[in-house]
């Protein structure tokens, strides 16, 4: 049984600690799975120990790339769109390209035409992680980033306007939505707390340009977007969050809505391990499917 929020009213976590080597690097360092990852799998699923014709895949962020780009008329021409697109991401995976898992969509006006934004990785590392559920019987029926997933959980506490920040540790990600509708997308690399919270300032600066500022006496300085925008950010306790918070708090704007696993699960605390990103990405792909 889901809540009104589509989170489930209870959950059970099940985890199995990745094997240092289960990825290796492949095309612009992304990881592709082997054998070890595999096992892990195979022992995660047997200790489920329920049939699952179904599931969808959640992996980080930095599993994949982003690119956002005006496009004429993508809808009308989507083989043209994916064809610039591949050419674009040849500056990410190299020449010649290698067969890419891409996924795009079209998001609004942009400064141009139309904006695109797209996630692509190579076939064979996304294939390396669908495998072992395959071979288990496992239909992955959605595959998607943590940032992705977890906006599902954003939105509603954003009104469906506003950004929703996700830096669980390696990567710090800025998704910007209007009417509930992805807008923006931006994924870097976290490094430390006080670094990630300049860029998502800039970010926030860039994607929210078209927002007029709030009237006010001549001269007088508004507030940068980045305080203004109604925000989400999680997990609850990461040091780019609770330094964000900070940030805005600072500068006199509302601190942003704080995802965690807690307050979607009541009481679940103890029993999902702590606000752990992994369940709170799940419970956004939970709450995000049909």
């Amino acid at each position: 049984m889901k809540s009104a929020s589509g989170v489930p009213s209870a959950v059970r976590v099940v985890a199995r600690a990745m094997p240092e080597d289960a990825l290796a690097d492949g095309p612009a360092g992304l990881p592709v799975a082997g054998g070890p990852f595999a096992g892990a799998v195979a022992r995660l699923l047997a200790e489920v120990a329920v049939r699952m014709p179904a599931a969808s895949l959640v992996v980080a962020d930095d599993f994949v790339r982003v690119l956002v780009v005006d496009v004429e008329a993508p809808e009308r021409h989507p083989r043209e769109v994916e064809d610039v697109l591949t050419w674009k991401f040849g500056r990410t995976f190299g020449e010649p390209v290698p067969p890419l898992r891409l996924s795009w969509q079209a998001a609004g006006p942009g400064g141009t035409d139309t904006r695109v934004v797209a996630l692509a990785a190579p076939e064979a590392a996304v294939a390396s992680w669908e495998a072992p559920f395959e071979k288990a019987g496992v239909r992955l029926g959605a595959l998607e980033i943590e940032s992705l997933a977890v906006s599902s959980l954003g939105l509603p506490a954003i009104g469906g306007d506003g950004l929703v920040v996700w830096a669980p540790g390696a990567t710090a990600t800025v998704a910007h939505f209007e009417k509930g509708n992805l807008r923006f997308l931006r994924v870097r690399s976290e490094g430390d707390a006080l670094s990630a919270v300049q860029e998502l300032q800039m970010t926030a600066s860039y994607v929210t340009q078209h927002v007029a500022p709030p009237a006010g006496a001549a001269g007088e300085e508004s507030e940068p977007p980045v305080v203004r925008i109604a925000c989400a950010a999680g997990p609850s306790g990461a040091p780019v969050v609770e330094a964000f918070t900070r940030f805005r708090r600072e500068r006199g704007g509302p601190p942003p809505a704080i995802l965690s696993v807690g307050a979607l699960l009541p009481g679940a605390r103890m029993a999902a391990g702590g606000d752990d990103p992994t369940v709170l990405a799940a419970l956004g792909a939970m709450a995000g499917g049909d």
